[in-house]
């Protein structure tokens, strides 16, 4: 039954898409999902604020590491069963070897910030409350992972998170 409503809602997400049109798409920044990494490799930089109010960009990683992007949403229960690999992965065998950030999906500050505590999430998170980086980057599905090469490549883009780094880095 949970499956079906799952289809369901991702089929009607994917009807709204294609009827709205790539062009009625937000971009990031003024760029383009095509350009933002949607049909391309290169990333669109993004200015996002932390839970804290602190500005951060993409651009400040690129060219030094690569950088992994979690887009993910409170109600999201992957999201949720994700968070203790991801800090694993921040703390331990990717830790300070790959930038990873947190973006979340059109919620409030207070939402995220109360989640994080319950959760438990140790990597840096970012807040994305128009979904305006989100819609540039053509996400259309939560949770998504982009790796972003040093070289600022996307050299992976998926909904799950890679079982072995290694190939990627």
């Amino acid at each position: 039954m949970r499956s079906r409503h799952s289809i369901a809602a991702l089929l009607l997400l994917l009807c709204g898409i294609a009827i709205a049109g790539p062009d009625r798409l937000s971009s990031v920044g003024g760029v383009t999902p095509a350009d933002a990494g949607a049909a391309t490799d290169r990333p669109a930089d993004f200015p996002l604020l932390t839970l804290d109010g602190r500005q951060v960009t993409l651009n400040r990683f690129l060219g030094k590491q690569p950088v992994l992007l979690v887009f993910w949403a409170t109600w999201c229960s992957e999201c949720r069963e994700a968070v203790p690999l991801i800090n694993a992965l921040h703390e331990g065998s990717l830790g300070g070897r790959v930038q990873i950030l947190g973006i979340n999906y059109r919620e409030s500050r207070e939402k995220v910030a109360s989640a994080v505590k319950a959760h438990g999430i140790r990597y840096p998170v970012l807040l994305d409350d128009g979904g305006k980086v989100a819609g540039g980057y053509g996400i259309v599905g939560i949770p998504t992972y982009l790796l972003i090469g040093r070289d600022g490549t996307i050299i992976y883009r998926k909904h799950v998170l890679p079982a072995d780094f290694s190939p990627y880095l």
